[in-house]
């Protein structure tokens, strides 16, 4: 109740967002964490099996050694994607049950979250593989367009500005890369607000792969500075809780001789798998939150087109519709013919019609007095005789 009435009632900034994600955050964090930590581990186990192959591969131990490093690589690549294929599933489960317990109070629960991921999970897996291809081919995209815009750049300026002065060469040099790497952003963020609504769409509404890429199309045309906070903050949060974790770790390994440089590789198998467990940790704590703000901001969106706080303040203050009860209607027949007799067909359900034009009186019947009584069959029928002459 507390949650619909704090939400549905007015539109949301980019501030509110954050804030009321927050909020829930803290109010469902042992659900949340019971939600994510099961996908989450199966990619951990993943990640640490491809470490411990990697950095036990070699092809001057045998070939029985070489064989289990190879199968333990490929089973951890494998646990690995298929654990952050589950981790983004149960995301948008839990973007099914964020918007119940909006819309309807419902509490959000973990088995909901797995019984709705269940029901769609080839749906959440065809749209996992669509927002992978999707970004691959933008990354694609966009790396050529670095490289081709980095070799002109530099063809130009080795033309034109050959003669120039090194400060004037350094602030270009650092103008044009501050413009290009905004430039960058914005595109990067453009695109992402294109998809970052496919699992609403998806598991909220119940519409179909496709369907769903183009509602979130649809959806997050306009609001692309709030996706830019949320992208930021997150970024703000991620970066703040792995330093938080990831710094004492290094001084740690620096005291004990550790290259704690991140290019070298030179760092031993204990503290790599160190940083995973780190990283892995900050993922598990801090996703739930870009889920909970994207899920606030796709209801936010839908209450500013659609009217969809009037939609659910109806559903929850006004009585439901009384059910309609069809029952079939009976038509009785307006003339029932009488039925006949026992003993047979007596006439009596003939109807006679007297066919006349102008007078609708019956004929007259004579008196049973003027007709003579006879036996011959030509007397019995009056104007016989009349006939016979």
């Amino acid at each position: 109740m507390e949650a619909f009435n704090a939400f549905a009632l007015e539109p949301l900034s980019s501030g509110d967002i954050i804030d009321r994600a927050v909020r829930l955050y803290r109010r469902h964090f042992l659900v949340l964490l019971r939600i994510v930590a099961g996908p989450s581990l199966v990619a951990y186990a993943g990640g640490i099996m491809y470490t411990i192959g990697v950095r036990n591969f070699s092809l001057e131990r045998g070939d029985a050694r070489m064989l289990m490093m190879l199968l333990l690589v490929l089973a951890g690549m494998t646990l690995y994607i298929v654990g952050k294929i589950a981790f983004f599933a149960v995301l948008g489960g839990t973007a099914r049950s964020l918007a119940a317990y909006f819309a309807a109070g419902e509490p959000i629960r973990a088995r909901d979250v797995f019984r709705a991921v269940r029901s769609r999970f080839w749906q959440l897996l065809g749209a996992t593989m669509v927002v992978v291809v999707l970004l691959m081919s933008v990354a694609s995209f966009l790396y050529g367009m670095v490289v081709f815009g980095i070799i002109l750049y530099v063809l130009l300026t080795g033309l034109v500005l050959a003669g120039a002065p090194w400060w004037f060469l350094g602030v270009m040099h650092v103008t044009t890369g501050v413009a290009s790497a905004a430039g960058l952003l914005v595109l990067f963020l453009f695109i992402y607000s294109r998809i970052v609504f496919i699992p609403q769409a998806l598991m909220v509404e119940g519409k179909g792969v496709i369907a769903s890429v183009m509602r979130s199309f649809e959806l997050a045309g306009r609001d692309l500075r709030k996706i830019a906070a949320i992208f930021a903050f997150q970024m703000y949060m991620a970066w703040s809780l792995l330093l938080l974790l990831i710094i004492p770790l290094g001084w740690y390994g620096y005291i004990n001789g550790v290259d704690v440089n991140p290019l070298g590789g030179a760092a031993p198998l204990w503290y790599n798998i160190a940083q995973q467990t780190l990283g892995q940790a900050s993922e598990i704590l801090l996703a739930p939150i870009a889920m909970l703000s994207f899920t606030l901001l796709y209801l936010d969106v839908r209450v500013r087109r659609e009217g969809l706080d009037v939609e659910i303040l109806a559903d929850r203050r006004l009585p439901p519709p009384p059910p309609i009860v069809w029952t079939p209607r009976v038509v009785q027949p307006s003339f029932v013919p009488p039925m006949p007799a026992a003993g047979g067909f007596d006439g009596s359900g003939l109807i006679r019609l007297n066919l006349h034009t102008d007078d609708t009186t019956p004929p007259a019947q004579p008196h049973p007095e003027a007709i003579p009584a006879s036996t011959s069959d030509s007397e019995s029928i009056p104007g016989r005789e009349d006939d016979q002459e």
